[in-house]
């Protein structure tokens, strides 16, 4: 359009075109890229064209797709955040499962007077406590 001469009116409606318009970003296709909120559409696809974007079902439906695409990924990833913090008690719990479990055995075993088996008991229900007790301590650090 430069090379033609075109008048203002013509080169400002159509824009000399960029490289970065012609770059695609991996990222809006990346499953796990989170910055999607200020990407859009370079300005050669708004043009218009007579008779091609008097409805703009086109524009339309690529903005609804692109909607429904960030729409799903903050979905993915608030899902992901409440099946983390679940996982997270489901780890601390299973700690003091088998804290209690190697207690009991401790018990038995000391009221059997089996010492091996007591001291082995013990040494599993001490470090099953250390286990839980970080659990516990590192998920009230990640929630101050």
């Amino acid at each position: 359009m430069i090379a033609l001469q075109a008048s203002p009116e013509v080169l400002n409606w159509y824009l000399e075109l960029q490289k970065s318009h012609l770059t695609t970003s991996t990222a809006a296709f990346t499953q796990g890229a989170h910055d999607h909120h200020a990407s859009q559409l370079p300005w050669f696809w708004t043009i218009d064209i007579p008779m091609d974007t008097s409805l703009k079902s086109w524009l339309t439906e690529f903005y609804r797709i692109h909607w429904l695409h960030s729409k799903a990924g903050k979905d993915h990833w608030q899902e992901e955040e409440e099946l983390l913090t679940l996982e997270f008690q489901w780890v601390i719990n299973y700690f003091r499962h088998h804290l209690k479990c190697w207690h009991e055995k401790y018990s038995d075993h000391a009221t059997a007077n089996t010492c091996g088996a007591a001291c082995y008991a013990a040494r599993q229900w001490t470090i099953y406590d250390q286990l839980a007790k970080q659990g516990e301590l590192k998920w009230q650090q990640i929630n101050m």
